[in-house]
């Protein structure tokens, strides 16, 4: 386990320098408030009607049912998340796919072709008694959500053999830690190590951290 905590920490200094598509919550710092109106809004980090939480006058009601409020020092805005791509507050982005409203945990996606992405989602179920999380995967944003576990990651990737190579390495229960130096699940950080790095013919994924489960 040392050694492999070693190849670990050789990744980051090389992950930082390698290319290609990525997202997490942390990276984003700009607005920590506002509408995302499309996909490609999203992807390309810019929000409608954007806020800082110490912004006065602003105001993004969490939604009801599908409909949200966001106020400004002059208007109301109204929105449908079944018309718009999502939003994000408090720094933390969100859709709303299949009926749900999930948290965007993040996603990679490869620059060569053909073109390779993993997305990972959490839908929050609150409750009397506290609150949880069930956690999905997507291969692309559009495609269905798919139930995370480790056996259906397989499935749906069973063709991917260097990021199969590098799950072999990382206990299960320790997908979905957040990574050191990204501050994603540490998945991500695993696909994109599969795609983007060569050390002969194995790949070696980034570190661990603090567990999200």
């Amino acid at each position: 386990m040392k050694r492999t905590f070693v190849f670990l920490q050789l990744l980051g200094a090389f992950w930082a320098m390698s290319t290609g598509a990525s997202f997490s919550q942390s990276k984003l710092a700009n607005n920590t408030n506002g509408i995302y109106l499309t996909f490609d809004d999203f992807i390309h980090h810019r929000l409608t009607n954007g806020f800082s939480n110490d912004a006065k006058g602003y105001h993004l009601r969490i939604p009801r049912m599908t409909r949200m409020k966001l106020t400004t020092p002059d208007s109301t805005y109204n929105y449908s998340l079944e018309d718009v791509f999502g939003y994000r507050e408090n720094g933390v982005d969100w859709c709303y796919k299949e009926g749900y409203l999930l948290e965007i945990l993040g996603y990679e996606a490869t620059s060569s072709l053909p073109k390779e992405e993993l997305w990972l989602f959490a839908r929050h179920d609150w409750s009397d008694t506290g609150s949880s999380q069930t956690y999905f995967f997507s291969k692309t944003f559009h495609d269905k959500l798919v139930w995370f576990t480790l056996k259906k990651i397989r499935k749906a990737y069973e063709e991917d053999q260097p990021f199969l190579n590098l799950l072999k390495m990382v206990k299960k229960g320790r997908l979905l830690d957040n990574a050191n130096n990204t501050g994603e699940p540490l998945i991500l950080d695993i696909f994109s190590s599969a795609h983007k790095l060569h050390f002969s013919s194995q790949f070696l994924p980034s570190h661990s951290s603090g567990s999200r489960q």
